[in-house]
């Protein structure tokens, strides 16, 4: 039978197979063997046999546990190993799967903040999967930081590492502030290659006003860094220059004093106001004026 368990007890077999009649409990294959006798219960007839035999000069104890309690405990300890297994699978297969912690190493150590910020942009952070991250574009808006030479993302177990490598000359030349207009007028176009533009194209700007955030927005947390990119205003002008005549010449000469290159003027009208020893060329000048900050 699967559920007999051997009980060993100190005594002589007659006092105590009568304690165990008394009680109705049957025995099975009774032994004996020096001080001991040994015999088999049932399961369910373990705890009646204790109590009998509770007295401390009987000594009684389990020898062995019935079969179908040996295998529920086999069974269960297996469970438990099992059970240990998967956690300790699933833990290993997250720490390689998700992303714990990123680091960003090289020359262009500086930079860890504008990093850290496209890294964000680009689908990768702490616990989340690295399959997350558009490694393409994330590597490319790394190499246009001002003074970057390198970048290398790999994940190494549970950690990202960027390794960020740039030119000491230039990295030490890049300037901590937003882009700020320094002109007037209508913004044509705007670039941020790192950092966050702060205003949007066709929207009149004010001289003073900030164009380009040192600094990204990633999740409900800004991360500060350094703004780099450009911008393109559209200004208005009027301009006058005294010459000796009102010729062709002169009136070249009066626009050339302006230093604006031809491709950025838009649009150019002049008037001629005769004065005594010449005339005052009076222009009026549409044209686009650029500026960058954090760019070679």
């Amino acid at each position: 039978m699967t559920d007999l368990a051997q009980i060993s007890v100190i005594s002589s077999a007659e006092p105590a197979l009568k304690k165990l009649q008394k009680s109705k409990i049957p025995v099975y294959n009774c032994k004996k063997q020096g001080a001991e006798f040994i015999f088999c219960v049932k399961d369910k007839d373990i705890k009646k046999v204790f109590a009998i035999f509770a007295k401390p000069c009987y000594n009684v104890g389990v020898r062995r546990k019935s079969t179908k309690n040996r295998f529920l405990s086999g069974l269960l300890m297996r469970i438990g190993l099992v059970a240990g297994a998967l956690v300790f699978a699933v833990s290993a297969y997250l720490s390689g799967f998700l992303v714990l912690k990123i680091e960003v190493t090289g020359s262009g150590g500086y930079l860890k903040d504008a990093v850290r910020g496209i890294i964000a942009e680009e689908g990768a952070g702490e616990w989340k999967p690295f399959s997350a991250l558009d490694k393409p574009v994330a590597s490319g808006r790394i190499l246009s930081l001002p003074g970057v030479t390198f970048c290398n993302i790999q994940k190494r177990g549970s950690v990202l590492v960027v390794r960020v490598e740039a030119e000491p000359a230039l990295g030490n030349g890049v300037v901590p502030r937003p882009l700020v207009a320094d002109v007037s007028g209508t913004l044509r176009k705007i670039t941020a290659i790192c950092g966050t533009a702060a205003a949007e194209e066709g929207a009149p700007v004010k001289e003073g006003d900030v164009l380009i955030y040192a600094g990204v927005q990633s999740g409900e947390k800004w991360v500060e860094g350094i703004a780099a990119g450009f911008a393109w205003i559209e200004c208005k002008k009027t301009c006058e220059y005294f010459a000796a005549d009102g010729s062709e010449n002169s009136i070249r000469e009066a626009y050339a004093s302006l230093n604006l290159q031809a491709e950025n003027i838009i649009s150019k009208t002049h008037s001629l106001q005769s004065e005594e020893g010449g005339v005052r060329i009076i222009m009026e000048i549409v044209y686009l004026h650029k500026i960058s900050i954090n760019l070679t």
